[in-house]
This record gives C-alpha cells, structure tokens and sequence, in this order.
C-alpha cells in the first residue's frame, strides 16, 4: 500500500492526476511483478498484492523510478507487508480484498507517529525489515533533497551508466554529468537499491 505525503495541502486534481499516470503506467511496464494490479482505493491511495518479497521491493523501487520517470510532483509513503488474504484473489484488480494483511498494512499506513518511516517493511523476517527500513531510509534521506527539475536526469542516470551518452541526451557536457552524479548522490541510491533486493531474495 501506499499514499502521497502532504495530499491535504496539495490540489487534489493535480493528485489524482499524478497517481492514476503512476498507477497506470506502473500496471503496464511492471506487470510481470504484479499478481494484483495497483488499484486507487481513495483519492490519495493505493494498493496491491505482489508476487513475491522479491517483486514487492522491485516494484517499490520501479514506482519510485516511475515518478522520476515521469516527473510527478508527488512523494510516497509505503507498507510492504506480507499478510494473510481470506478473500480469493481477483488478478484483475486489488478492490475489495480482505485479510489480516491489508488490516495491518492499512493500520501501518494511516499512522501518524511523528517519527512514523516513509518506507514501513513487515515481511517474515525481523531481521530483514531492519535492513530494509535502515536502507530506505538512507534513499529518503537523499532522494528528498532533489529537486523535480532533475527527475528526469536523475531516472537516465540511474539506468544509464554511460556518462557521454546521458550528456548527449541532456545537452550537457560528459564532466557536468560526471559532477551530477556525485552531487545526487547516484551511486548511493544505486547501491541501495542493489542491497535491498538481495536482502529481498535471502
């Protein structure tokens, strides 16, 4: 589950704007790690069922890339959990769904501890969801300070490791890529993202 941070404060046309280009393009391009689709169950939130652990933190961090992507003005809070579902499963959407799972993860996601993570794990392994909230919090900790004029360097950066060819791209010289990839921080998100999803499998 997840829902947009700060939604109250923010005009709700241009929310759910964002979230159902998010949600839809999510569905189309990460398909192959959804066993529920992402589905809107209110204005400013979200919900699905992944296939795996593992699918569950590549599509946590293939929505973050989405919104560099598309450059969404929006930020996320999530819940990983795995969870009893009681109800059959609907692979056509993640409506109407019930359990102790989406209980909890619901519970998780509308708490509003002042010191609540913007990243919340609860899979099987106490261990794991440690490493995987510090890791995530590492990520928030940079990805909050960029500024959405970059998100589109920022999203060919971290998939393109070939500097001159992202200059070429971005009208910019082969250096200031170089520099930019040091100033935001590029290869720490990249080994975060690396680390999560080998935690994930183990």
């Amino acid at each position: 589950m997840a829902d947009v941070n700060g939604s109250s404060k923010m005009e709700g046309k241009k929310v759910q704007k964002s979230l159902t280009l998010l949600v839809e393009k999510t569905n189309k391009d990460l398909f192959k790690h959804i066993l529920t689709p992402l589905t809107i169950t209110l204005g400013d939130e979200f919900q699905c069922l992944a296939k795996s652990d593992y699918d569950g933190i590549l599509l946590l961090i293939g929505i973050e890339k989405k919104i560099l992507e598309l450059n969404l003005p929006i930020n996320l809070h999530y819940v990983l959990l795995n969870g009893e579902i009681t109800t059959k499963i609907d692979t056509s959407t993640s409506y109407g769904m019930l359990g102790n799972g989406l209980t909890e993860a619901r519970k998780l996601l509308s708490s509003k501890k002042r010191d609540r993570a913007n990243f919340q794990f609860k899979l099987c392994d106490e261990l794991k969801n440690k490493e995987l909230t510090l890791l995530f919090k590492i990520y928030h900790q940079i990805s909050s300070k960029w500024n959405t004029k970059d998100y589109s360097l920022i999203y060919e950066m971290l998939d393109n490791k070939n500097n001159q060819v992202v200059a070429d791209n971005h009208k910019k010289s082969r250096s200031q890529i170089w520099k930019r990839r040091k100033t935001l921080h590029i290869e720490s998100i990249d080994s975060v993202f690396t680390l999560a999803k080998l935690i994930s499998l183990n």
